[in-house]
């Protein structure tokens, strides 16, 4: 057995799927087996499988040189980029993975304040300080875990309580984008509670970054944090991701009063990556097509659980670009037998997804109308299940169990 990310390890599918290349929407397996992807890797395959854009842009640096001993001018140019495109986008820090960024701004918060208390919503990787809230928490030190204090996003009463009963909160880190999307006035009413508490707002943006806007969920909602740390999309695959913001917060960094280094930040192929998939989002048309393509989903999904009676235990979820389904516990059968039927039928019909999946640029109306069409035999299979109260002669290959349950 082998391991990376827990969300792609094989407890989190009916059956094992190892795959081998891809192109566009459509990845394959070793049997050379077809699939139309809506995981998207967990998010960052934005434009879609192996981009001839991003590829020659990839091969073209390749030539030239992949780590140096110094800054280069297409890191300049890429950091130059995102202070263009991200609203308060100061300064910036390349880095890798999403853990990277949250675990620096979350540093270089407690660093500006002279604070310690984290307060958060939403997961943030997978460092001590975010997962101290979360299962799989042992090994972390109690002194750790108690430095961390979960609230409920768009529970507007849930925050204020915490930051008047904690005092000294160095910053709240929040996805800004969870579920169906903030509550009219949250966001504001977030940014407002920590300007007057003295507190660093961060919005984790490593799902939501370039996903709604080119400025992420900061630009589509109209709200500036202290800081932003994004990943995932921005490079359609490449490993790469970034903190950025205010730069009186972010010069901590270079006075080397909040150590915060990483060999790989300056790695060029992804960094020519990011370049040419921002150069593709930047094109009139591509944000219209991917939230056009995931409403198409969302409305052909609640005309499912319409037709087919599903509404007490059948919900959509998401805005377009990342949607889908949620499921509820039904007489004898739990949220996890619902999703077990709806998964193990989306696979064996050709598509990857779980409870909710990602749009990108690569998908297509025939995609779309394959995903509708799959969803609808899924959908009739968890009506048959629920009416004998039981997922017998139903559930096809082994049981998922995933690692991070809704309860």
């Amino acid at each position: 057995m082998f391991y990376q990310t827990y969300s792609k390890s094989q407890n989190y599918f009916t059956r094992e799927v190892i795959l081998d290349s891809g192109k566009g929407s459509k990845v394959y397996d070793m049997g050379g087996n077809e699939y139309t992807d809506f995981t998207c890797a967990l998010g960052p395959n934005l434009i879609g499988m192996a981009d001839d854009r991003i590829n020659a842009a990839i091969i073209k640096q390749l030539e030239k040189g992949i780590s140096f001993s110094t800054p280069t001018m297409i890191e300049q140019g890429l950091c130059e980029k995102l202070i263009d495109i991200i609203p308060g986008c100061e300064s910036v820090k390349l880095m890798k993975n999403g853990k990277d960024v949250t675990t620096a701004a979350v540093k270089l918060a407690r660093a500006y304040t002279g604070r310690d208390i984290i307060l958060k919503a939403g997961y943030h990787g997978g460092d001590d300080w975010s997962v101290s809230t979360e299962i799989g928490a042992k090994g972390i030190p109690q002194a750790v875990k108690d430095l961390t204090l979960k609230f409920e996003y768009n529970d507007f009463e849930n925050v204020r309580t915490l930051i008047r009963e904690t005092g000294d909160v160095a910053c709240v880190i929040l996805e800004p984008v969870m579920n169906d999307g903030p509550k009219q006035g949250y966001l504001e009413f977030i940014q407002d509670l920590c300007y007057k508490n003295g507190t660093v707002l961060i919005f984790d943006e490593v799902v939501s970054g370039f996903r709604y806007s080119l400025g992420g969920a900061a630009e589509y909602y109209g709200i500036t944090p202290d800081l932003m740390c994004i990943g995932k999309a921005m490079a359609n695959g490449s490993p790469i991701s970034a903190v950025c913001g205010k730069k009186d917060i972010m010069s901590l960094i270079d006075t080397g009063e909040a150590f915060i280094s990483t060999t790989f930040g300056g790695e060029c192929l992804s960094i020519a990556a990011a370049l040419a998939t921002i150069e593709i989002l930047e094109q009139p048309g591509t944000y219209e097509h991917i939230w056009g393509m995931g409403k198409k989903m969302l409305d052909g999904l609640q005309q499912a659980i319409n037709f087919y009676g599903l509404s007490d235990c059948v919900s959509t979820v998401g805005l377009p670009p990342h949607c889908g389904l949620t499921f509820r516990d039904i007489g004898k059968l739990d949220y996890l037998d619902l999703l077990n039927i709806y998964e193990g039928k989306m696979l064996n019909s050709g598509i990857i997804v779980s409870d909710t999946g990602f749009i990108s640029l690569s998908h297509s109306n025939e995609d779309i109308e394959h995903f509708i069409n799959s969803a609808n035999r899924a959908m009739d299979d968890i009506k048959k299940a629920i009416a004998q109260d039981s997922t017998t002669g139903i559930l096809t290959g082994r049981k998922i169990n995933p690692v991070f349950k809704r309860r």
